[in-house]
């Protein structure tokens, strides 16, 4: 083969299909291996009962012993393959499922890092509970292009 040809199918074929790739093997591989491991996470917390609530006072009758301002974030953003999915299906209107599906994953990753951190920390409960999303996005010229979303969960870890 002449060096010239394997230059241009280098250049014109493979390293502009790379991205899209990673893309599809990160989409098919990655992310199912990582909320499988999200789900075992959350099963074993799920052993000892939930100890997130939105309640804003501690239980009556239990006197709290320790108290302390608790949070934890994570940043997702759906990757190339799952964003032209997401723009194809916006065509239609409606619920756009690849994107609620990845908001989804970040809300319960967010919860299980509290979680994980306050049974770290020795915690019986977190009270007042929050959760805040943030829309992350880049601009380019006269187009808003949304990158990714953080999810900020917080409240009051208490100990009895």
């Amino acid at each position: 083969m002449e060096l010239g040809f394997i230059v241009m199918i280098l250049f014109y074929i493979i390293i502009p299909f790379t991205p899209w790739v990673l893309s599809l093997v990160g989409t098919l591989l990655y992310q199912p291996s990582q909320k499988k491991a999200l789900f075992e996470r959350e099963a074993n917390s799920a052993k000892s009962g939930d100890t997130l609530s939105t309640l804003s006072k501690p239980f009556v009758g239990r006197e709290v012993q320790e108290f302390e301002l608790v949070m934890a974030s994570v940043v997702m953003g759906p990757s190339w393959i799952q964003i032209a999915i997401g723009g194809i299906l916006s065509l239609f209107g409606g619920e756009i499922n690849t994107f609620t599906k990845v908001v989804d994953w970040a809300r319960r990753e967010a919860k299980q890092r509290l979680r994980e951190q306050v049974a770290s920390k020795g915690f019986d409960d977190v009270i007042n509970m929050r959760i805040e999303t943030t829309v992350m996005s880049k601009t380019r010229g006269n187009k808003d292009k949304t990158t990714g979303v953080e999810i900020l969960v917080y409240g009051t870890a208490i100990k009895y």
